[in-house]
């Protein structure tokens, strides 16, 4: 690790500017920094080109620190485990598989974390409510495991239940049903 912040001392480099590069190194969404400031830094310092993309002398400096690259991305590999467990094995009553492929999912959240900020919590916590909330049906009319990040629609929009469900984690409405009651009453 010092090895990393000694060649960003030497490049110039912030750490959340390098956080920046490495996000956009990995197709996903940086948190908790100002994205237009670094991105505007990177640019003056020839890292990233006009369109936010790395240049050359920013892809170098990405790939000359591997093994952060390594561990960062297990954990990510580690947060899409986590979250294809969480749904049901087996078929839905749809017909379709509950749980899609591994490689798929990893290419649904690369564009789901270019289009939203959502931090891996509540990504986690709104995919088990949205579960839970179809457990109750039997999970008649569930999305699957990738149709639940995002889906075309046919005038080739995407749209994410998943964004739906983060809205209702963060908005505290998930606690709300918690008050109702579930018991019939004669």
């Amino acid at each position: 690790m010092k090895e990393l912040f000694d060649l960003l001392i030497t490049k110039g480099i912030s750490p959340n500017s390098y956080y920046l590069l490495w996000s956009i190194y990995n197709g996903i969404s940086p948190q908790n920094i100002k994205v237009p400031l670094e991105m505007r830094a990177m640019m003056q310092q020839g890292y990233l080109d006009a369109e936010g993309k790395l240049t050359s002398k920013g892809l170098e400096i990405v790939k000359s620190n591997s093994s952060s690259k390594i561990n960062i991305s297990q954990d990510v590999s580690d947060n899409i485990d986590k979250f294809l467990n969480l749904f049901p094995k087996g078929k839905l009553p749809s017909g379709k598989p509950a749980r899609v492929n591994k490689r798929n999912i990893e290419e649904s959240f690369k564009w789901f974390n270019k289009n939203y900020t959502y931090d891996w919590d509540t990504i986690l916590r709104a995919t088990w409510y949205y579960i839970e909330t179809y457990e109750k049906a039997n999970y008649m009319y569930m999305k699957n495991s990738q149709y639940f990040i995002r889906k075309q629609n046919t005038d080739k929009s995407w749209d994410s239940e998943l964004a739906n469900y983060c809205e209702i984690i963060i908005n505290g409405e998930d606690q709300d049903d918690r008050h109702h009651f579930s018991d019939n009453v004669v």
